[in-house]
């Protein structure tokens, strides 16, 4: 392709992407400058094209600690004493944090508000690591498992530094996620401007959302997950229609989040890391559906080759891509000669290395692969190849994904249209209901009903509220003898309400109390004022 022939088409482009393209094209003519001016890492981790780290890990420690607001900052030396590169806020004891942070050496800090003042001070600091990022010792740029440990404070030997501690308390709470995992898709995290964010300048899309794990609602680990994954400039959002049919008692959607402007090998490594591996979530081979609109099909297909099959991972069984590039995107090739270029559409070119090696490994044994395809394109202006509008029939359907996919299903809608189409739902959720619920119907029933809700006061530790007011009704039926134990833990639990053995686990020692409640106990609510079908077996 000439060059004439390139500039009118980047001109093309860049008209059609509107004054958003343009406007951040600036920011990062102004980052370069701040840092020659005056250079510091905080500035240098907005640089898209400057390659960056994500770390995680764990906090543990004594869970005391997590009664006050607290997070884990990073500090560098190179251009100033002290410089604050990054600093997550939603951490807690016993829960993971994440980082973004350029190739340098590094002081992780877990600090605390202790006196209340709504800052962090080097008087807080309850815990300290060293950290040195580059390429040679992490070629992927993902260090996980990098844990902190929390102990008291004034140990440490820290300068002076001042960080404000944002409020947090408008966030919910989790047993097993970090603070801030559970949302609502309405939830501003979601907009289309941090989409946006995500897309253009991923450091500071992490500074707000630096997770990418979320969820509607707390764990309940008998239901199947549902993993979405959006596309380019996309959110959870986007997959409002088919949460909100998705049948809620049998499946639980999880929600990889992520700013889609960055590296997609990175992307993946952190997708198979957080979901697959076993690592973060450890899934223990319960059957997971994973569904990938646009782009997302490209990091889950490569995150696949990644995958052991570790007996603590996630047993994939079914992946449906929607309307994704899965060729790539022939623009993309036009795109290396923009004033600004993603990462992430670097990648998207049909020669980079990313595709040509997305297909090195076959899929799971075990797992079904649904190809959906759209073919509605209602765009005034058609240039190119037919298309969705926005990614060419010709890379939905490229011949190694059609190779591998179980069936196929073309839809006549948009490229975004098509997540809202009322036939292309249909078929989906009739493919999420082929992985069925873990257990016998019988059991299954029961967990269905849910469990009391009911004041358990003080004397029940979180845990074990938890189990009473989600599982309340199966325990019943368990204790009971009205279901079997499907499993050891469950024999478990029955011997050890019969007093056969000593309880060892929340559930027992919640069941235990629940089912001994007296009149005018500290519960407020009795074995007799539940209602006929909750009445309760009493312990022998």
């Amino acid at each position: 392709m000439n060059h004439f022939a390139i500039l009118l088409q980047l001109i093309i482009l860049m008209a059609l992407s509107g004054c958003t393209y343009l406007y951040e094209a600036g920011k990062q003519a102004n980052y370069s400058a701040q840092l020659k001016n005056e250079p510091k890492l905080r500035i240098q981790k907005h640089l898209i094209d400057t390659g960056k780290f994500f770390v995680y890990g764990k906090i543990q420690g004594d869970a005391a600690n997590s009664a006050k607001p607290m997070g884990v900052v990073a500090l560098s030396d190179k251009f100033q004493q002290n410089e604050i590169v990054d600093i997550n806020n939603f951490s807690r004891i016993d829960s993971y944090y994440g980082l973004t942070l350029p190739e340098e050496t590094y002081r992780l800090l877990v600090v605390t508000d202790l006196d209340g003042n709504g800052f962090f001070d080097e008087t807080e600091v309850i815990g300290s690591r060293d950290l040195t990022l580059n390429e040679k010792e992490t070629p992927g740029k993902v260090l996980g498992g990098f844990d902190l440990e929390a102990g008291a404070p004034g140990t440490y030997s820290v300068a002076p530094f001042r960080i404000e501690a944002p409020a947090t308390s408008g966030l919910s709470d989790s047993l097993f996620y970090p603070k801030g995992t559970i949302r609502s898709l309405d939830d501003p995290i979601f907009s289309p401007q941090m989409a946006t964010l995500g897309m253009y300048d991923p450091a500071a899309f992490l500074e707000v959302a630096p997770m990418m794990f979320y969820a509607l609602e707390e764990d309940v680990g008998h239901k199947i997950p549902v993993i979405f994954v959006h596309g380019i400039d996309g959110s959870p959002r986007n997959f409002a229609e088919i949460v909100e049919r998705l049948d809620r008692r049998h499946y639980r959607p999880w929600f990889f989040y992520y700013p889609s402007g960055s590296d997609l090998s990175q992307l993946s490594e952190l997708f198979h890391n957080i979901f697959l591996s076993g690592n973060v979530i450890p899934l223990n081979g319960i059957p997971t559906v994973i569904v990938a609109h646009s782009m997302g099909g490209l990091i889950v297909r490569d995150a696949l080759n990644r995958f052991s099959g570790a007996k603590e991972g996630a047993l994939v069984q079914r992946i449906i891509t929607i309307a994704s590039p899965l060729g790539g995107h022939p623009d993309a090739r036009i795109g290396e000669y923009a004033p600004l270029v993603l990462p992430a559409w670097r990648d998207m070119n049909p020669d980079s290395t990313f595709i040509r090696h997305l297909y090195r490994k076959p899929l799971p044994k075990n797992t079904a692969y649904h190809l959906f395809y759209a073919y509605g394109n209602s765009s005034a202006l058609k240039l190119g190849e037919n298309s969705d509008g926005v990614v060419p029939m010709s890379s939905q359907l490229t011949q190694p994904a059609q190779n591998e996919a179980t069936r196929q299903h073309g839809f006549n809608d948009s490229h975004t249209g098509i997540l809202m189409n009322k036939e292309a739902i249909d078929r989906l959720l009739s493919i999420i209901a082929e992985v069925k619920p873990l257990y016998s119907q019988q059991l299954q029933e029961e967990l269905d009903k849910g469990g009391f809700n009911v004041d358990l006061g003080e004397s029940f530790s979180p845990m074990e509220k938890h189990f009473i007011r989600h599982y309340g009704h199966f325990l019943a039926a368990l204790a009971s003898g009205k279901v079997a134990p499907g499993d050891p833990f469950q024999e478990h639990f029955v011997q050890a309400f019969r007093g056969e053995v000593l309880p060892n686990a929340p559930a027992e020692t919640a069941w235990i109390k629940f089912s001994s409640m007296a009149p005018g106990g500290d519960t407020g609510k009795s074995r007799n004022s539940l209602s006929e079908k909750e009445q309760l077996p009493t312990k022998r």
